[in-house]
């Protein structure tokens, strides 16, 4: 007597297909979870106290990087522009701009830092050039806290920090010029008016505070001889 096999005992062709479609998804799930860990390592969330606002004394003056009047403008002697790379510069010279009362554009601080070769052969803006004639006062700090950040605007100056375009985007710098209802308002050279830090993810790598004079806001201000990586990406991914 032939006996037939009942049905439940042959192989079901459909489970390797959606153990590999499962496993597919898993892998992609874990590469988007290390790119995510990828791009905030090293960097801290910084929010003002509640109710300790922060308004800047003088209107905030707003530069653009790729304004056609510099945008093409070279850092150095580097192949890299205003437009492309110079939201450091914007920055900086935002500050100065806001701090001296008279005007120092992103153009004509950049000729001001070519002439002084502050730039290496890849753009990055070198702060020791900068400090030697104490024209301006360079703090490059080893660390990020809302307590640096507030003490550089109680103290009238506008600290330049490191972010990533849209939380997870390539690095860029803005301005921060002031804190309102917990939150830090932004300076950003590519748009046209002032932004919260939230934009970011309130997340930050790096304070740089340039000023004028020859006085240091304080003791956790450090040297840095490498210089600081100018050249970003103004793409968000």
């Amino acid at each position: 007597m032939i006996k037939h096999k009942n049905h439940s005992e042959k192989n079901n062709p459909g489970r390797p297909v959606v153990f590999y479609v499962l496993l597919v998804i898993f892998c992609f799930l874990l590469a988007g979870a290390g790119f995510v860990c990828f791009r905030l390592r090293n960097g801290v969330q910084v929010r003002p106290p509640q109710g300790s606002d922060i308004l800047p004394d003088t209107e905030v003056v707003l530069y653009r990087q790729d304004d056609e009047r510099w945008g093409e403008d070279r850092l150095g002697d580097s192949e890299y522009t205003l437009r492309s790379s110079g939201c450091l510069v914007s920055c900086i010279a935002s500050a100065l701009s806001m701090e001296r009362g008279t005007e120092e554009t992103p153009g004509t601080l950049n000729e001001k830092f070519s002439e002084r070769q502050a730039y290496d052969a890849e753009g990055n803006l070198q702060w020791a050039p900068l400090s030697e004639e104490n024209e301006y006062q360079v703090d490059v700090y080893g660390e990020v806290s809302a307590d640096i950040i507030d003490t550089c605007l109680s103290q009238g100056h506008y600290p330049v920090v490191r972010v990533r375009m849209y939380a997870l985007g390539n690095i860029h710098y803005v301005l921060i010029v002031g804190a309102k209802d917990g939150e830090y308002l932004c300076m950003d050279p590519l748009r046209d008016d002032i932004t919260g830090l939230s934009s970011y993810g309130n997340r930050v790598y790096a304070i740089r505070c340039v000023y004028s004079g020859n006085q240091s806001l304080g003791k956790d201000a450090e040297s840095d001889t490498t210089g600081s990586k100018e050249n970003a990406d103004i793409t968000a991914l």
